[in-house]
């Protein structure tokens, strides 16, 4: 009888602490979890209130402080910055005209049982990271003709290379994408349109006028392609340089490259079907006039996803007068920490 009391005492012994020690972490890990949750949240709404006001020209960082003091989450949580980009652990970061911002909490939270086995604070991370590019504005000018059909009847279309051909284009070169960074004025300092485009106007991220072909092309893959078309946008009447020379095959796979695939949401603008050709003592810049922006959302892509010579899209919304008056679920949001290309 002795011996089986020392067994149990000896059991209690270790059984005891165990229990404990499982008791503390029910506990405090599942207060670890509700505040991970909490702080994950907190930094998802900071983030996206950045990104938007970003996105309206507005300073990002004292949005996302806001945000968070909002949110009851203290200033030691997200400042000083700790890392940069993908290894941000704490922070906001975010480059002028960039197309995405990093937001980052870490900070301590006490325990309450674990402090028996020497644990006195856990961890708790988060991170989130936000398009600043608002919709995915793209460099694709959608004619009237085709967008209404698609908008009032649910038709697909082909915006980009071969079947997104201009109604009436005397050079027969239009294949569905414009250089939204070149305006056709009068002149330099004058931004009335001019159709004959005695001056190309350049906006950034163009600098030179003239500039060249090549170097506009570049500046669309490297800059437009990837969602920073709005950065500067034409207003409504403004005539932009079209994009030619370029093969239908080209042209899709630089937008597929960017993230516009099947199911993909982008913006376009909408012109009136017509490519005007200048008189050619003023040079050879082909515009079309923009009357406005559309929503979309990619359909297909011909003949294949892997080599495609079209972009077929199906209209959603629009004429908006100001990629500003574009519905609210198309903007700023939510991206993959480690996300590539147009979004």
């Amino acid at each position: 009888m002795e011996k089986q009391r020392g067994q149990v005492l000896v059991l209690l012994a270790v059984g005891i602490p165990v229990l404990l020690a499982f008791v503390a972490l029910a506990v405090d890990g599942g207060h670890w979890v509700w505040r991970t949750i909490e702080a994950r949240n907190a930094v998802n709404v900071a983030c996206v209130s950045a990104a938007n006001t970003v996105w309206h020209g507005g300073n990002g960082y004292s949005a996302f402080q806001s945000s968070l003091q909002e949110n009851g989450i203290a200033p030691e949580a997200y400042a000083p910055n700790e890392g940069t980009g993908l290894g941000l652990t704490r922070g906001y970061e975010y480059e002028g005209f960039g197309p995405s911002i990093r937001t980052a909490l870490k900070y301590e939270i006490g325990t309450f049982f674990l402090q028996i086995v020497g644990w006195d604070s856990l961890p708790v991370v988060a991170h989130e990271r936000c398009t600043t590019t608002g919709a995915f504005i793209t460099p694709i000018a959608v004619k009237t003709s085709a967008f209404n059909d698609s908008l009032n009847n649910g038709t697909w279309i082909q915006v980009v290379g071969q079947g997104s051909e201009a109604d009436i284009d005397s050079g027969e070169n239009y294949r569905g994408v414009i250089f939204p960074f070149l305006w056709c004025v009068e002149g330099p300092g004058n931004y009335t349109p001019d159709t004959n485009c005695a001056y190309a106007a350049p906006f950034w991220p163009a600098e030179e006028s003239p500039p060249s072909a090549q170097t506009l092309k570049n500046l669309l893959a490297d800059y437009c392609w990837a969602g920073l078309c709005n950065r500067v946008y034409a207003p409504v009447g403004m005539r932009l340089a079209t994009v030619s020379g370029t093969s239908d095959n080209q042209l899709c796979k630089a937008a597929t490259d960017a993230g516009l695939t099947v199911g993909r949401d982008f913006v376009a603008i909408i012109y009136d079907g017509e490519v005007i050709s200048p008189d050619p003592s003023y040079g050879g810049w082909e515009n079309i006039g923009v009357l406005g922006w559309g929503t979309f959302t990619v359909v297909d892509l011909q003949p294949n996803d892997n080599n495609c010579n079209s972009l077929v899209a199906v209209a959603t919304g629009g004429i908006y007068s100001s990629p500003q008056q574009i519905p609210d679920e198309m903007f700023p949001r939510d991206i993959p920490w480690d996300a590539q290309g147009g979004w």
